[in-house]
């Protein structure tokens, strides 16, 4: 059998049925939220998650987690990266038992304890489910593929303590010497950010750090800096994001009514680049005063 080239059937319908669980309660949609999509599903893969005894594993999540809580789209992703390679490793189309398997493959405690929870036995499942796809009973875990970095799509950045220390250490200098008296207006601030993620940028670099520390570094360096920058002009950070929306708002309004100009779209992109990148320059030749002395890891 050829895989499909895009999920479709009960795979996908399993993922819709997660996301509307996860919308329910008002929190996000993790694995424990895949392992109910699939429940209630029909087929081997529902039918391993049946708790029986006349309780669903819906029941089982909501009562375990009545809060809301974050999502983990980091955590689903690779698990449905993992299915999908395991269901093209064995010439099948995706379907709802290669992604359990690539759920309790990634073993996360939401999952672990939900299934405890349910009364359901992990090992019993993954066999089960093995068999219905046709692969061995002993068959290994499945390679999952690396998380996205800490720091991006919503996985937490890396904490403090387990930052660079040569790298955050240099990054509390410069928070400790931000040039923030020349901030008067809004471009002051956006090109204040736009410097000091790429300071922070060029630094993770210079270190040769990994991905995980990178962006970790950037997520927590950008949030003192625009921390710092509200406590010193509180009147610009309360109109610095219905501002920005405002304008979005405006420039699609403007090219709804001028489809016939879209072409000019990229000449528009090209001079804004330039724009922002003389703005930044300049709002850097300002304050250079402010960075003598930094220290260079």
């Amino acid at each position: 059998m050829v895989p499909s080239e895009k999920p479709s059937g009960p795979y996908l319908e399993a993922i819709q049925r997660a996301f509307q669980f996860a919308r329910e309660p008002g929190r996000g949609c993790g694995p424990a939220e895949f392992l109910v999509g699939i429940s209630e599903g029909h087929g081997p893969a529902a039918a391993a998650l049946d708790p029986g005894q006349g309780r669903s594993l819906r029941a089982v999540a909501a009562a375990a987690d009545g809060t809301a809580r974050p999502g983990a789209m980091y955590l689903h992703m690779q698990a449905q990266s993992a299915a999908q390679s395991l269901a093209a490793a064995l010439g099948q189309p995706p379907g709802a038992e290669h992604l359990l398997i690539a759920l309790l493959d990634q073993g996360t405690p939401e999952v672990t304890q939900t299934l405890s929870r349910a009364g359901l036995d992990a090992a019993a499942v993954r066999q089960a489910t093995l068999a219905v796809i046709g692969a061995a009973a002993d068959q290994p875990p499945i390679p999952l593929p690396a998380l996205a970095p800490a720091g991006t799509m919503d996985r937490p950045p890396l904490p403090f303590a387990d930052l660079d220390a040569r790298a955050w250490a240099a990054l509390r200098w410069r928070q400790d010497h931000l040039p923030l008296s020349r901030l008067r207006r809004d471009t002051d601030w956006q090109a204040l950010t736009h410097l000091e993620r790429t300071a922070a940028w060029r630094l993770t670099a210079r270190l040769g750090l990994d991905d995980n520390q990178r962006y970790s570094l950037i997520c927590h360096h950008s949030a003192q800096v625009e921390r710092r920058a509200a406590q010193r002009r509180p009147d610009l950070a309360r109109r610095r994001i219905p501002g920005r929306a405002a304008a979005a708002m405006a420039i699609s309004r403007g090219r709804r009514r001028h489809r016939f100009l879209a072409f000019t779209v990229g000449w528009v992109t090209w001079f804004d680049n330039r724009r922002v990148g003389l703005r930044d320059r300049w709002f850097r030749l300002r304050t250079i005063r402010h960075y003598r002395g930094s220290p260079q890891p």
